[in-house]
């Protein structure tokens, strides 16, 4: 009797250990995040997409990254092809000496603000991904674009991101206000890790504070 009962307590143990094992899989598996091919998406696709409440990983052409780019920053569409140019002959060595081809991915992340419901303003990041065998972000260069999406809240403050072959991590510190504009002041990098920081044109109408831990972002599932 005693025999069976241990028998029958072995086999929960072990269902109960397989059933944890595959939940954990299941897990790991939502969190390996999939790469949307934006390429043939129009800009109002795009946006939506970066505008969403969920995590997105889009490639984009180097058109459509101009394209963004003179959106975002308010600049004409020959003056984000300028910076796409300087940004690319920047890169040109390093690529060359990794005989790799590279591309653009835009990442959007929700970011809560505490104490703040029915508002998630979202973390734009676009980074170069680079193919030499196996598929990097290039760790190099500080991301083309690093700020808030956060219409019609304006960001104050810094944005510290820090570039990992298959991901980065996060870190920001700053106030949020409402009905103003904000400007970029400049990227300042040392190594991998980039702080890009931002001012706004009145302080006056003050909505939220925002710190973040360090947090992870996924960006090639490794």
């Amino acid at each position: 009797m005693k025999k069976i009962t241990l028998s029958i307590l072995t086999l929960l143990l072990f269902l109960s250990i397989t059933e944890f094992d595959v939940k954990a899989a299941e897990i790991a598996e939502e969190k390996t995040p999939q790469i949307i091919d934006g390429s043939t998406m129009s800009i109002q696709e795009i946006e939506e997409l970066l505008n969403s409440s969920t995590e997105y990983t889009i490639e984009l052409t180097n058109q459509q990254v101009a394209e963004q780019y003179a959106i975002k920053k308010g600049v004409s569409l020959e003056k984000a092809n300028e910076e796409m140019l300087n940004y690319s002959s920047e890169n040109e060595k390093i690529v060359a000496l990794r005989s790799a081809s590279c591309s653009w991915l835009a990442t959007n992340t929700p970011v809560k603000i505490p104490n703040k419901t029915g508002y998630v303003p979202n973390l734009i990041v676009y980074l170069e991904i680079c193919r030499g065998g196996a598929q990097y972000i290039n760790t190099t260069k500080e991301p083309l674009l690093q700020e808030f999406q956060a219409n019609p809240i304006s960001f104050q403050g810094t944005i510290k991101v820090e570039l990992f072959n298959g991901h980065f991590y996060y870190i920001i510190n700053g106030n949020f206000y409402n009905s103003t504009s904000v400007s970029h002041t400049g990227t300042t990098g040392l190594s991998t890790v980039f702080t890009a920081t931002y001012s706004v044109a009145s302080t006056s109408n003050y909505y939220a504070s925002l710190t973040t831990p360090r947090t992870k972002r996924n960006v090639l599932g490794y």
